[in-house]
């Protein structure tokens, strides 16, 4: 049994942008703590947190790590998450596992891309959040600066717990403390701002504190927990995590004041057997047992690893419980507690605990496993990913690898939420999707070191054809090679499916209508199937550069048959010329994908932003100006024009602006545009 109970439990995720000493500071911690015998370092590749083959060649996280350590009587997991935006990914998979989030912010450059994005999150989630200014004792800094920045950016009630003294060496608690010396504002002041918010919660500490009757610490931490987990409070701490200075400070205060699972608000689930519903629980050791699984990874030595946090009751190694609503039970075997790559095996995983259990091949990220076999599972929506739109086309290196890479791929993306593939039925390429550059490069390295090398090209656009007019198409086919010949003869007509047609692939149906306006029998009913088969035909290849045609309506009119020589075969074909006849005529165009994009830059880049949207086709649909000297730039543009912008708004923002991208429709592409498609279709002969 372990020494602690659920009270006793603290769980946090280390967010923040890239740079801002995240690993560091949690090599350091455990450090501090005692929970190892060295310091870990990220530069010569000696770190508990960044411990896989990619992380120690390019010397910084890439993906998420479970580490823990034991201080004043309490249990700390946390997790280390990558800070790079195309790897946000990993940092939002792991937000479900934990009650807190703390978004280390480097002192030199201040709020960034990645500060803004997970504090975003962490607010959609309802979780409670802290932040932690790192490198304090570099010279350029300009700490007071950057505590107005961060409150005029996320709001006043981001105040802090500490401040620096002689000169980023040493820390005053002004928690706690009305005195001290620092290095900016009053020890005093902070202490009334902290205190202030704090008895705001309970009307019975507030009457005690405005009579001058400091609060206690047992009222207090109830008090402080209650506020940070309604966003009342934001925790503001002070480190330089390379020499240790606040490190136990910020320890001390994850112990005291941060929410544990009993305190915190539960993450949401609902049934999922029927009409859902919220599914209400609280962490507690003394229920059936409900755990999800957050993270799965695969170990070189041990095979496929899933993390999993305990909501309710406890897991042991003897545990059979059901996975996702099944009937059928497994045995979860060995669990784990996790420190980085290390696996120290667990008696059991009390409620608000973390852990690992390796072996079982059908854990799947977002799993449910209950004592229960009825469904529940995680609240769809309340974790916001970032739609992967950033793609490559990808081919094996060597022969016989084809069926290699559905495998490596699909296990990508189960560790990875923000990574998608998928072979494309129109071009007939595998692509690739992820939120950059880099997302993807780190991928195809991972499976490069899983024994799997690709070739990567640029993905063909999967644009889609339709028609403006209304027009006849009409075809006989005729064919007699001795004996029984093939005979039908088609006559239809089509036109752009209305707005309002339930068919529209817009609007998310199948993207063709058809209709049998066929009168006396001149097509015999057992033949029309194979009409409308010859139209699907033509469908899936359109006659302007051969892709899908969608939003036409197709009424079969009339037709001949002949009674000896008329075949499905001969209908078929009659019925697919017939409507290529008629898509000719009905001025077929090509259609291409357009997106919805929100670009997040510095406000004095807002209107470079806008003239070089402008210069791709975009059309801007807005702007917003926000807290901190950032702004939002909303817009539409053609996928094709976009498709690498990420290095295009990283070369003009200096690495300061983010975007996120999602489909929005297709619409008639330029002149221009479909001339420079069609000239680089070439039909197969018998298409012609």
């Amino acid at each position: 049994m372990p020494s602690y109970t659920t009270a006793d439990i603290r769980n946090i995720v280390l967010t923040g942008h890239g740079g801002a000493g995240k690993t560091t500071l949690a090599d350091m911690m455990l450090f501090a703590a005692g929970a190892v015998n060295r310091k870990g370092s990220v530069t010569d590749g000696s770190s508990f947190s960044d411990y896989e083959k990619e992380e120690k060649d390019h010397v910084h996280s890439i993906y998420s790590s479970l580490l823990h350590l034991d201080a004043e009587g309490k249990r700390i997991n946390f997790l280390d998450s990558p800070g790079s935006p195309d790897l946000i990914g990993q940092a939002l998979q792991v937000l479900p596992a934990v009650e807190t989030m703390v978004i280390v912010v480097n002192a030199v450059a201040g709020i960034e891309v990645v500060t803004r994005r997970m504090m975003e999150a962490a607010k959609h989630a309802g979780m409670a959040r802290a932040i932690v200014i790192n490198k304090i004792d570099l010279p350029e800094v300009d700490l007071e600066a950057l505590v107005d920045r961060i409150q005029k950016t996320f709001g006043p009630e981001c105040l802090p717990f500490n401040l620096p003294a002689n000169g980023g060496k040493e820390l005053v608690d002004v928690l706690k403390n009305k005195d001290g010396a620092t290095d900016f504002g009053s020890a005093a002041d902070a202490h009334s701002a902290v205190m202030d918010s704090i008895v705001e919660m309970d009307e019975a500490i507030m009457e005690k504190y405005l009579g001058g009757e400091e609060p206690d610490d047992a009222s207090m931490h109830a008090a402080l927990e209650k506020a940070m987990v309604e966003g009342h409070i934001c925790p503001i701490m002070f480190a330089d995590a390379k020499s240790g200075v606040g490190v136990k400070e910020l320890i001390k205060v994850i112990c005291n004041h941060f929410p544990s699972p009993v305190e915190a608000k539960p993450w949401p689930m609902i049934t999922t057997e029927g009409e859902p519903k919220a599914f209400e629980y609280k962490d507690d050791a003394t229920k059936p047992l409900l755990a999800h699984i957050f993270k799965v990874t695969t170990d070189p030595f041990i095979g496929k690893l899933a993390m999993f946090r305990v909501h309710l009751g406890k897991a042991t190694g003897m545990t059979q419980a059901s996975v996702g609503g099944s009937k059928k039970t497994v045995k979860l075997g060995h669990i784990f507690h996790l420190q980085g790559k290390e696996h120290q095996e667990a008696t059991e995983l009390i409620a608000g605990d973390i852990g690992a259990v390796a072996k079982l091949e059908e854990l799947r990220t977002g799993d449910i496993i209950r004592d229960d076999p009825k469904a529940v599972a995680l609240k769809p929506q309340a974790v916001l990913y970032p739609t992967p739109m950033y793609g490559l086309a990808i081919t094996p290196k060597a022969r016989g690898d084809e069926q290699k890479i559905s495998v490596q791929l699909q296990k990508l993306a189960e560790e990875d939420p923000t990574f998608k593939w998928q072979t494309d039925r129109q071009t007939h390429e595998v692509v690739i999707n992820g939120l950059g550059e880099l997302h993807l490069r780190m991928a195809l390295e991972r499976m490069k070191n899983r024994s799997l090398q690709v070739d990567t090209h640029p993905p063909k656009i999967a644009y889609r054809e339709t028609i403006q007019l209304k027009a006849d198409g009409h075809h006989r086919h005729r064919k007699q090679t001795g004996g029984s010949g093939q005979f039908g003869e088609v006559f239809l007509r089509i036109e752009p499916l209305p707005e309002d047609s339930a068919a529209r692939k817009s609007k998310g149906g199948s993207g063709i209508e058809i209709v049998n306006e066929v009168f006396g029998g001149t097509i015999p009913g057992q033949f029309i199937p194979a009409v409308e088969k010859g139209i699907h035909d033509l469908m899936e290849q359109g006659p302007v550069a051969g892709y899908p045609v969608q939003d036409v309506l197709v009424a079969i009119t009339d037709g001949k048959h002949h009674p000896v020589d008329s075949k499905e075969v001969a209908f078929r074909t009659a019925g697919k010329m017939a409507f290529k006849d008629a898509m000719l005529k009905a001025k077929a165009v090509l259609l291409e994908p357009i997106v919805n994009m929100e670009v997040t830059v510095p406000e004095d880049k807002m209107g470079a932003i806008t003239g070089d949207l402008s210069g791709k086709r975009g059309r801007i649909q807005g702007t917003d100006v926000l807290p901190g000297g950032m702004a939002v730039v909303k817009a539409q543009a053609p996928l094709s024009e976009v498709m690498q912008y990420q290095s295009q708004l990283k070369s003009v923002t200096g690495g300061q602006g983010s975007f996120v991208m999602e489909f929005s429709h297709y619409e008639p592409a330029p002149p221009q545009v479909q001339q420079a498609v069609a000239a680089q279709y070439k039909p197969k002969p018998e298409e012609e």
